[in-house]
């Protein structure tokens, strides 16, 4: 995503989301295949109005860090 959208476009495009009070990590996943480690988080977001969001996050370890991946 970071080669595709610039900060400020990404800043743009958060800020026009729904404002949460808070989340929740209720699923995490890693996995290897031959070599190649990669995982997903799975989201709980509880918005200031309205029901729960639950969305899956896909990773990458990039730097010996956990990055989300788009």
């Amino acid at each position: 995503m970071r080669d595709r959208v610039s900060e400020a476009d990404f800043e743009r495009q958060q800020s026009s989301q729904p404002d949460f009070t808070g989340y929740d990590i209720v699923g995490l996943n890693v996995s290897n295949n031959n070599g190649r480690v990669s995982g997903s988080a799975t989201v709980r977001f509880t918005p200031a109005a309205g029901t729960n969001v639950t969305q899956a996050f896909p990773l990458v370890k990039e730097d010996g860090e956990w990055r989300i991946c788009e």
